[in-house]
């Protein structure tokens, strides 16, 4: 009697491919959950009193000089400002932030923000003005600003845009 051999090389190979496929899903799974607990849970809010208004501003040269105040209830920490270029736009796309004068000694600038350098505090008490000057690349139309502050998260202190108390203000520079 002659034995036929059956050929289970074929099985090995799809089992292979199985244990594969389930040990990319479990890590995949593992790795989801690990980089999950960084993502924070909740939007971090400033406080309902934060206001700023802007007292005054003067535009000559390519320069604007902006007087802000802090008509609110809690300090801040800095602020965004974006302008508008053309008197059609609404929508403020020009970040004024990297042109803020490194001469002016009220405030810090980073590519994106403001930062409050206010009598050797780093930040704007409530009815405190700040002055701030910008050597603008080209006419502006209008301003948007957008008060920020520190908000102590647990032991992170984040930096937070507080969007609900944003200005816009229409300008004219001659």
């Amino acid at each position: 009697m002659i034995k036929k051999r059956k050929n289970k090389r074929g099985l090995s190979v799809v089992i292979g491919y199985v244990l594969l496929i389930t040990f990319g899903i479990i890590l995949s799974v593992i790795v989801y959950n690990y980089l999950k607990t960084y993502v924070p849970s909740e939007v971090t809010q400033c406080p309902a009193g934060v206001s700023i208004f802007l007292k005054d501003y003067t535009c000559s040269n390519n320069q604007l000089n902006i007087t802000l105040k802090n008509n609110g209830k809690f300090y801040l920490d800095g602020y965004f400002i974006h302008a508008t270029n053309s008197s059609t736009s609404s929508l403020a796309t020009v970040n004024l932030a990297k042109y803020f004068s490194p001469n002016n000694y009220e405030g810090r600038n980073s590519s994106t923000a403001v930062y409050f350098y206010v009598d050797s505090n780093k930040n704007l008490y409530p009815s405190y003005n700040s002055y701030a000057i910008f050597d603008l690349p080209n006419q502006v139309y209008s301003i948007e600003i957008i008060p920020a502050r520190f908000q102590k998260e647990g032991n992170v202190q984040r930096f937070v845009s507080c969007g609900d108390a944003k200005i816009r203000e229409v300008i004219t520079c001659s």
